[in-house]
């Protein structure tokens, strides 16, 4: 570590979290999207005291994740430790505790029958980020409906379509340019492919779920997720208003348009075409 001394300032303060700002992009991402599912934020807390600061309540019962981020999905809002948490894909990805040589070895994974060899197995194990191979344990994490965080998340995920999950990703790509290279294998969708995955690579991940969320947390069919960087939100929304006029069709437009009056907001940079 470089060296600190508490009598010297150190490069500028970070701007102040604005939860009206982050509201109204999330306002306007629903009038250019019209999304079934609220955008769901992540915040890990790596101390006691940073949680319990938190003033979310904690589950009940124990849930999975992935369960959580469901519930997050449709307004509901949660802290959660260890204890709180049912499934150990999740808990080792998040961080709370340590995988076991059980799973590591992938024989865990090769007693589900998804694969044909343990060796396959571990493969699929290794290529699964987790935060507990860091060395820094998750005390808890705060899941909640994005627009209800008052201090900065980690993570954004969405739950959407794919045609929703395309204009996402041309949002994103609308600034950077670059191509999205998405890594997955249809195990541990929520919370290591769109939760860990874009937590430590700051990179768009993209994911079609995985069999156990499928089932606890009972997605529809056509349903399947993104996530990215809370830092990347705001260009990700610019981007998504700016290609509309390319991307949709009249009809389309005219819904934009409506659901952008309904807010009384200015729709007028949108170009109705006559087919």
């Amino acid at each position: 570590m470089p060296f600190k001394h508490k009598s010297i300032s150190y490069g500028l303060p970070q701007d102040p979290f604005d939860n009206e700002k982050l509201k109204e992009y999330c306002e306007d991402l629903q009038c250019a999207l019209n999304l079934k599912r609220k955008p769901v934020g992540v915040k890990f807390y790596f101390t006691e005291e940073d949680y319990n600061n938190c003033e979310k309540d904690e589950p009940s019962g124990p849930l999975s994740y992935c369960c959580i981020v469901e519930k997050a999905t449709r307004g509901k809002s949660f802290k959660a430790r260890l204890q709180h948490l049912n499934c150990d894909g999740g808990t080792t990805a998040l961080g709370l505790e340590d995988s076991t040589p059980r799973i590591e070895s992938g024989m865990e994974y090769f007693s589900y029958n998804l694969y044909s060899t343990p060796a396959v197995a571990r493969r699929v194990r290794e290529g699964v980020m987790g935060l507990y191979r860091t060395g820094a344990s998750t005390y808890g994490i705060e899941v909640a409906s994005l627009e209800d965080f008052i201090v900065a998340p980690d993570i954004i995920i969405f739950i959407v379509n794919p045609y929703e999950a395309m204009r996402i990703q041309q949002g994103y790509v609308y600034h950077t340019g670059e191509r999205i290279t998405a890594t997955l294998a249809a195990m541990q969708g929520i919370c290591a492919e769109i939760t860990v995955e874009p937590y430590l690579t700051g990179k768009m991940n993209i994911s079609t779920l995985c069999p156990s969320t499928r089932f606890l947390a009972k997605w529809e069919d056509d349903e399947m997720a993104i996530g990215i960087p809370y830092e990347q939100f705001e260009s990700t929304v610019k981007g998504i208003i700016a290609t509309i006029n390319t991307t949709d069709l009249k009809y389309r437009k005219e819904e934009i348009v409506t659901r952008f009056g309904n807010k009384n907001k200015d729709a007028g940079f949108i170009i109705i075409d006559k087919y």
